[in-house]
């Protein structure tokens, strides 16, 4: 009975698909948005100041009202667990990028390639289920997440491998996502609330660890 209802409710968005069209377009044209970001931000003004600080706030009022309250509702103690790894994830990739940079570490780089296809594969599948079954503050989330995506590689790419390389990058972001969109069909029919609690769970992780380094990045200058 849940698999044919999740199968409808699916179809019958696919059909449409207007929403999850634009939610995806809006998710890769914020991650683009990154490196204009990097450098308005780092001529800095009043304006830059204003919509770095307004990001943020958006971020941490869906943190707080509705996402983290939602996922522990339910998923308990394991969603502190799965926010714990999704935190963590952001930093390993920084380090093993960083590490690349440095040390010219391809299995680094292969590491860091990878841990980057699965976030955006994540984003992607979130996007995904937040229209098949959980509130679209989600998938606003996510919107507003991938500015911070952007910014953050472009910082970590652009200044050692040059522009081609993080254009390269993000690209390569952007594709994982539209593949973790159009995958998560199988696992949310398959698997239906219980994947896309899990997933939810990740991404709040990922999303408060870009708010605390975006935080200390903002003191810094």
């Amino acid at each position: 009975m849940k698999f044919a209802v999740l199968s409808g409710k699916v179809a019958a968005l696919r059909s449409d698909g207007y929403s999850f069209v634009l939610m995806l377009s809006l998710s890769i044209i914020s991650l683009f948005i990154g490196p204009v970001l990097y450098y308005w931000l780092r001529q800095g003004g009043f304006v830059a100041r204003t919509l770095d600080s307004l990001i943020i706030a958006v971020l941490v009022a869906l943190m707080v009202v509705w996402l983290i309250p939602e996922s522990w509702s339910m998923l308990g103690y394991w969603s502190v667990v799965l926010m714990l790894a999704g935190y963590l994830v952001p930093g390993l990739l920084e380090i093993l990028i960083k590490k690349a940079a440095h040390s010219l570490h391809l299995i680094s780089l292969a590491l860091a390639l990878l841990g980057l296809a699965l976030h955006a594969v994540l984003d992607g599948a979130g996007l995904a289920g937040s229209e098949v079954q959980t509130p679209e503050n989600l998938a606003l989330a996510i919107v507003v997440h991938r500015l911070s995506v952007g910014l953050m590689l472009w910082m970590m790419v652009q200044p050692v491998f040059g522009k081609r390389a993080a254009f390269g990058v993000l690209g390569f972001v952007a594709l994982a996502t539209i593949g973790g969109y159009f995958l998560s069909e199988t696992f949310l029919v398959l698997e239906g609330d219980e994947v896309m609690s899990v997933i939810q769970a990740l991404i709040i992780g990922a999303i408060v660890h870009s708010l605390i380094h975006r935080s200390h990045g903002t003191a810094e200058k």
